[in-house]
């Protein structure tokens, strides 16, 4: 099997945004004995069994994996990395056998000082903004942003987008995250990124110095690095000067082309050009559509999904184009956190299916990301887990209607946790009680309020009309003691989230 390894390019941006490795003769092109199907697929690990990723399962039967660049197993992924799945199909890709997944993560290093930014959702590691939005995942035990501190050293896995607003600043390049994990502090550090300014022994990367020697620079000619490379950078240590102590750089700039004629190809990433809804590209690689889009409008900046095969000029030939989030990101961040009230799993497919919490009917398909976070950590986690008045499952998820939310993240967290939250749209308010997603919200007067500022207002203002109806609002709130007896909820905090 000829396999060479795909660099995707940003437009603007030279570089690296996943490794694919695309396997030719998929498609029109040559078939192997026993194989009609040949492709590669780059996305979001949603689950394990074998390994779910984007929704779609690949059996990992005798497969490679390639940790960081290092020989590695399935146990090293983790649900939300992205990875790149070279795989094989003997019926047309009804299923599909993982020949070698592929992650390396897109930065890792401390956080920097003074830069977590609640208002904004981001912050900062080795110079490259990171954004927290509905997409993240954060390993146990961080469970939101408020969770990080200054120095925390983390792994970032997310996707690459430029030229985005962050609290009016426009950044060139910004890491969405899509799972956040604490490391030890003292191991390896990594950035990824396109050389600017290079000197003999320095260049920059999004704002971070990079100190090299010349045997720490690995495929490049004459073990030179030029302006616009994309590279990947490893060390140990920041110097007193600010400067990352490379061990290790490794050019990534990649082929020319990117596919044969016929090999099939599934890419998820952000469109970063874009001329028409027939012809724009996805993470630097080109599409040619003459299908309509689902789930949105194809725009500058929206996160799309693209199924096809390559064309002979290099470009993917989409038979299936999903908007996953419009350009300025997912719509709403709807979250619930609370105890199961009842569990419906699908008969034939336990990971997918429903369950109700808070009262609210939580619809999970075959694009929602599972993890069990709690203290049973079942790998191959899913509906039938869930015990109904036990559990305490976080989700994340979109409205579909009244009372009703297809789940985008289902976590299952440890069951001796005692507050809930909610987070949705506000629905009607008749003081001292609202709804939010048909849920009843009580208030009293140990309820504390704030505003989109985080500064205490009163009760009286938030009734009056400080917040308007269909703004999202956070709430914070003890669970009810009786299994089952999850409604109404007591506020002890409610914020304007917008």
């Amino acid at each position: 099997m000829k396999n060479f390894k795909l660099k995707l390019q940003a437009a603007g941006v030279t570089g690296l945004v996943l490794g694919l490795v695309v396997a030719c003769g998929g498609g029109g092109g040559a078939n192997l004995a026993g194989i009609d199907r040949l492709g590669v697929s780059t996305g979001t690990i949603t689950g394990f069994g074998s390994v779910f990723v984007n929704g779609v399962e690949y059996s990992t039967t005798g497969t490679a994996f390639d940790i960081d660049d290092a020989p590695g197993s399935q146990s090293d992924l983790q649900v939300g990395q992205q990875v790149t799945v070279q795989w094989s199909s003997v019926d047309e890709g009804v299923t599909r056998r993982a020949v070698e997944v592929f992650y390396d993560d897109s930065v890792e290093g401390p956080i920097t000082a003074g830069s977590i930014d609640p208002l904004t959702q981001s912050f900062v590691v080795l110079g490259q903004t990171v954004l927290v939005d509905a997409d993240t995942s954060f390993a146990s035990p961080l469970i939101d942003l408020d969770s990080l501190a200054d120095g925390n050293v983390v792994e970032v896995s997310g996707l690459l987008q430029q030229n985005v607003l962050v609290d009016g600043v426009l950044v060139n390049v910004v890491v969405r995250a899509t799972r956040i994990e604490r490391k030890v502090p003292g191991g390896e550090i990594e950035i990824r990124g396109t050389v600017s300014n290079p000197t003999v022994n320095t260049f920059v990367i999004n704002g971070q110095v990079v100190l090299t020697t010349i045997n720490t620079i690995i495929d490049a000619p004459s073990g030179v690095i030029n302006n616009g490379d994309f590279v990947e950078v490893k060390g140990t240590v920041v110097n007193g000067a600010g400067q990352l102590v490379a061990t290790r750089v490794e050019l990534e700039d990649g082929e020319d082309r990117i596919g044969e004629d016929g090999d099939e190809a599934e890419v998820e990433g952000y469109v970063t050009l874009f001329t028409s809804a027939s012809s724009f590209s996805v993470s630097g690689v080109p599409v040619q559509s003459s299908v309509a889009a689902t789930g949105g409008t194809v725009a500058l900046g929206a996160k799309v999904r693209v199924e096809g095969e390559f064309n002979a000029s290099g470009a993917i030939v989409a038979s299936e184009v999903q908007v996953r989030t419009g350009a300025d990101g997912p719509d709403e961040d709807t979250r619930i956190a609370a105890r199961v009230d009842t569990v419906t799993p699908n008969a034939g497919n336990p990971k997918v299916g429903q369950f109700v919490v808070l009262g609210v009917t939580i619809l999970v398909d075959a694009n929602t990301r599972l993890e069990d976070q709690s203290d049973d950590e079942v790998r191959d986690f899913s509906l039938a887990d869930l015990q109904a008045g036990v559990d305490y499952v976080e989700v994340r998820g979109i409205p579909q209607g009244p009372n009703t939310v297809l789940a985008t993240l289902l976590e299952r967290q440890d069951a001796e946790e005692t507050q809930g939250l909610l987070r949705g749209s506000l629905g009607a308010r008749n003081d001292p009680d609202f709804t939010i997603l048909g849920v009843l919200v009580e208030t009293d007067d140990f309820t504390t309020f704030f505003d989109a500022d985080e500064n205490e207002i009163a009760a009286a203002a938030f009734f009056a009309g400080a917040v308007t109806t269909g703004a999202e609002v956070k709430v914070k709130f003890l669970l009810n003691i009786a299994p089952g007896a999850s409604t109404p909820v007591l506020a002890e905090e409610v914020e304007i989230e917008d």
